[in-house]
């Protein structure tokens, strides 16, 4: 069993040192609160940390048959009818669901850090946006939205991944899209086809040589109808023969041509990198997964509120010592941290409808007596972020 006791680690630098872990692996100031069992589950590895401190399950499920990874947040609970926005991911043509914890990891850790829900099913990919694809598709959406409360839905895609992404968004397979974010991503399956060589080969082993059966299923034949109002940031490389993988003439810009005159935002941005995903993809997906899901909540601009309950100002710390952040909103609290500057030092647990919490230990020869200053910050679901007023506290053992 994992301990829920750590250790806060201070560094001779102050409390911007705190160190995230502590050697059961938990966070060293947080308790852990798991995720209880999904449905379906046949795999986890609990009590997982990002690199900003938010504790997180990595959950595997089967879903009619189809596996699928889960990243869920501790402060994020199945069956509670807490609101929570969703970011699917559809990985390339070589991988499979376990890309969560691959090529997409660090953007599924930006995903938990909100506090939101990240997951990828196998679904996609090697069957681009074949009927088996979408149903399976179809069925994920069943199952989350039985499984949480879905607020609202993000799609990120790469590679042939792309073709289950816009056919899931042109044909409304799920609800409530806020966005889609693609990077390098198949958009016109015939085009691929009809290039011949590898690409023709891997069209054909998802749909054998039958090119109506492709055209039946291409994102490509839905009209500019289908992207009224849709919301889109289309990654690809520049010049178009820098990828020869996935044209950007046949794909990515030939989706925003149609696209744009009728979106409510369509946009580009370009790389040189050929297929490869380029470095401001990271960054630049998490500012529009912001903006996206902020719009998608109604335009909520209205940060929540919060306040440092315990410790007190100027309390002295001694042993153990206990955490607990008042933190309220006009549509909800998804998550909530202690800071020092802009540096994390610790994620708080839901304890009820408006506080937070966490139980520490600053005893240690790694925790040096002295002055702090922190804050706490809540944050919505539309990525609002209140900032408590900051407090001293001295610890002194």
């Amino acid at each position: 069993m994992v301990s829920r006791r750590g250790f806060i680690t201070l560094a001779t630098g102050g409390v911007g040192a705190l160190a995230l872990t502590a050697a059961t692996g938990v966070p060293a100031f947080a308790e852990s609160t798991p995720t209880p069992k999904l449905p379906g589950e046949y795999f986890r590895k609990p009590n997982q940390l990002t690199a900003a401190g938010t504790l997180f399950d990595n959950i595997c499920v089967r879903i009619n048959g189809d596996v699928a990874r889960i990243h869920v947040p501790q402060t994020v609970k199945p069956f509670s009818g807490q609101a929570v926005p969703v970011v699917w991911f559809y990985h390339g043509g070589s991988s499979d669901h376990n890309a969560l914890d691959g090529g997409f990891k660090l953007v599924s850790a930006a995903v938990v850090d909100h506090g939101w829900v990240a997951i990828c099913q196998t679904a996609g990919g090697n069957l681009y946006s074949h009927p088996t694809a979408t149903a399976l598709q179809v069925a994920g959406y069943q199952y989350m939205s039985q499984t949480f409360t879905v607020k609202t839905n993000v799609l990120r895609a790469t590679s042939a991944g792309g073709a289950l992404a816009t056919e899931t968004y042109a044909s409304k397979l799920i609800p409530s899209i806020a966005g889609m974010y693609s990077v390098n991503g198949t958009y016109d399956i015939r085009a691929h086809y009809d290039s011949g060589g590898r690409a023709r080969d891997s069209v054909i082993a998802a749909f054998g040589d039958d090119p109506g059966a492709i055209d039946a299923a291409n994102p490509a034949r839905h009209s500019a109808a289908a992207w009224a109002g849709s919301t889109m940031r289309i990654v690809v490389s520049q010049p178009s023969e820098t990828d020869l993988t996935v044209p950007p003439d046949d794909h990515g810009l030939a989706l925003l041509a149609l696209a744009s005159p009728v979106a409510a935002e369509a946009t580009m941005r370009a790389h040189t990198n050929g297929h490869s995903t380029p470095g401001f993809a990271l960054p630049d997906f998490i500012a529009s997964m912001e903006r996206w899901v902020g719009a998608s909540s109604g335009g909520d601009r209205t940060p929540p509120s919060a306040a440092i309950v315990a410790p007190v100002n100027g309390a002295v710390l001694k042993g153990y010592a206990t955490v607990t952040v008042n933190a309220t909103d006009n549509v909800g609290v998804v998550d909530v941290g202690i800071y020092h500057g802009e540096s994390r030092l610790l994620t708080l647990t839901k304890q009820s409808a408006t506080q937070w919490g966490a139980r520490i230990w600053t005893v240690g020869p790694r925790t040096p007596n002295g002055d702090y200053v922190v804050t706490a910050r809540a944050t919505d679901a539309a990525g609002n972020v209140g900032i408590s007023s900051p407090i001293k506290v001295k610890i002194a053992n």
